[in-house]
């Protein structure tokens, strides 16, 4: 079992690492000193389409990354990666059917019915999650981040999180603790707990 304090010691010491967003990577490897896992920079940038590299051009430059280095490796991750790493569990779950992930959405759904590994809390406090969906949520993809703080009526004030939000100001880093703005922003957000954290 895992303690409340152990998992934000473990989340709040990913944070000053420039780790990149990533879409897919990281939290892999629970016994892994970083989240993140190393990614060829300039492979996974040929893989997105033309508005996405436009849109990230910038900032790349901002970043001194050359998204055409073949050589270039950086460590990438995204929320869920974080989040499950932080839990002290592998994002990916084997299975006879083959392999099922765990991300925002499956956190979400888990919370909201079976609860096997997520239940549903009504109130913030440290060391729960707060998630949301892709589904009906109008965004591209869900998020899920660690609640630090929480006030009296038990809503989240500060969390850590993997962002692509977080990555586009000084210092250029995805895993930051924030105002949870972004949550109480979004109609669909929930708060869970996760049953492997005592």
């Amino acid at each position: 079992m895992t303690t409340t304090e152990q998992v934000l010691a473990r989340a709040v010491s990913a944070t000053g690492h420039a780790i990149l967003y990533w879409i897919g990577q990281g939290g892999r490897d629970p016994a892994a000193a970083l989240p993140s896992n190393p990614v060829r920079v300039a492979h996974e940038w040929a893989g997105l389409d033309r508005a996405h590299q436009q849109a990230l051009a910038p900032l790349a430059q901002a970043m001194g990354i050359d998204v055409h280095d073949p050589a270039l490796v950086r460590d990438a991750c995204d929320c869920s990666g974080f989040v499950c790493w932080a839990l002290g569990f592998a994002r990916v779950v084997p299975g006879p059917g083959g392999d099922a992930w765990i991300n925002t959405d499956s956190i979400w759904t888990d919370a909201q019915g079976p609860q096997r590994r997520f239940v549903r809390i009504e109130r913030a406090r440290p060391g729960a999650l707060v998630v949301y969906p892709q589904l009906g949520s109008g965004e591209d993809y869900g998020h899920v981040a660690i609640v630090v703080e929480a006030d009296a009526d038990g809503r989240a004030t500060r969390i850590v999180h993997c962002s692509a939000d977080n990555i586009e100001t000084a210092p250029h880093d995805s895993i930051k603790i924030t105002p949870a703005t972004k949550f109480e922003a979004q109609a669909r957000s929930i708060y869970a707990w996760c049953r492997d954290v005592d």
